[in-house]
């Protein structure tokens, strides 16, 4: 591994020009020398790959059913029957799934299900375990259609028995968006608005309405297409991870400067807030809980219009090779993950020539002493 030279000689040795006057003829050629020579070297980006993890976006004051931008979403809900107390006794006579429509961009085909397990936020959410459809009592199909004219979608009414006397497990509810041609984006009510989503029961015994609460939801989304570019996202989360080959460095060179340069790939910036951060793993290993955090190293910002971003290493490369930080790569992610659907492409080592992700690297030999 390289070794790092000292802060005294990286200021001694960052020009090339002629024989200094300041240690020639003010102290008696004591201290004469030859600066050493600055050079640039670009070293390749290693290992680059795209690791994606099982989450969702949680935490918003609305829900997103569709399909669009390349990003097909589905509503996950978590029904709270903790609250039933004497309503264990009594027998279910109907009910109805209620999510107030924020906006739409016309009906909503879609179908529910119910889900293998349980859901809480911030759950690993790889894949949708749907465990059965969710047939609409008066219609005796899965297919619903979803409007701005009603709120209220039917649910048998033997599952929420179950539901609220504990004689089956309360699983999530899945809304899957089941149009195959129209490409629509709807908005509903979270539960962050308490009375935008809920469960809607009424009992044989002619008393009045009771609600239920939903007491975890989330949008869960997935691309509709896949890249082969290098890609960070946020609503499918998906970091950038690479290497440096740190044994293209010298290991007399001073180190002034690093940066690792990466070509945008056009037209594939999307949605807000794209501030990235890159940091050091805290461990190598990718399939690590530790490998998700680290030292942050720099954040910028991905901007639609730019065609390059370099992300400054300086600090960091000197740390690892002093052995302060470990040498575990460099990874990028968005700021503020499971928030949003967002995304940027890269080119990767697998690119062109002019294309790939560099790293470049300003260093310089130590300085030439007459004494």
């Amino acid at each position: 591994m390289a070794a790092v030279t000292v802060a005294v000689s990286a200021f001694l040795a960052c020009s090339s020009d002629d024989v200094s006057p300041l240690g020639t003829e003010l102290v008696g050629d004591l201290l004469g020398s030859t600066p050493g020579t600055v050079f640039v070297d670009t070293v390749d980006v290693v290992s680059d790959t795209v690791l994606a993890f099982g989450t969702a976006i949680v935490n918003r004051t609305t829900l997103e059913l569709g399909r669009s931008d390349g990003y097909q979403r589905t509503m996950i809900l978590q029904p709270d029957f903790s609250t039933a107390g004497d309503d264990t006794g009594r027998t279910v006579q109907s009910a109805d799934l209620r999510i107030i429509e924020k906006s739409a961009d016309g009906a909503m085909r879609a179908r529910f299900y119910k889900l293998r397990d349980a859901y809480k936020e911030g759950d690993t959410l790889s894949t949708l375990d749907t465990l059965s459809a969710i047939v609409d009592p008066n219609t005796s199909s899965a297919e619903r259609t979803l409007t701005s004219a009603s709120a209220r979608h039917a649910l048998p009414p033997s599952l929420v028995q179950g539901w609220i006397k504990g004689d089956s497990v309360s699983t999530a509810i899945a809304i899957v968006y089941t149009d195959e041609v129209n490409d629509l984006l709807a908005t509903y009510g979270s539960r962050i608005n308490v009375d935008d989503v809920t469960i809607k029961v009424t009992f044989d015994d002619g008393g009045d309405e009771v609600t239920y609460r939903i007491k975890a939801n989330a949008t869960f989304v997935r691309p509709t297409t896949t890249t082969s570019n290098l890609i960070v996202s946020d609503g499918f989360v998906r970091r950038m991870y690479f290497r440096i080959d740190l044994s293209q460095l010298s290991d007399s060179a001073a180190t002034h400067s690093v940066h690792a340069r990466f070509h945008v790939v056009p037209g594939t910036v999307r949605g807000d807030n794209r501030t990235v951060i890159l940091y050091i793993p805290a461990s190598g290993d990718v399939t690590s809980p530790e490998f998700r955090s680290g030292a942050q190293v720099v954040s910028t910002t991905v901007n639609e219009s730019e065609e390059i971003v370099d992300f400054t290493l300086t600090n960091s490369l000197l740390g690892v090779l002093s052995e302060v930080l470990p040498d575990n790569g460099f990874v990028v992610r968005f700021a503020f993950e499971n928030s949003a659907i967002r995304a940027a492409e890269f080119y990767g080592s697998a690119a062109t020539d002019t294309l790939r992700p560099r790293v470049f690297i300003t260093s310089s030999t130590p300085a030439e002493f007459d004494r």
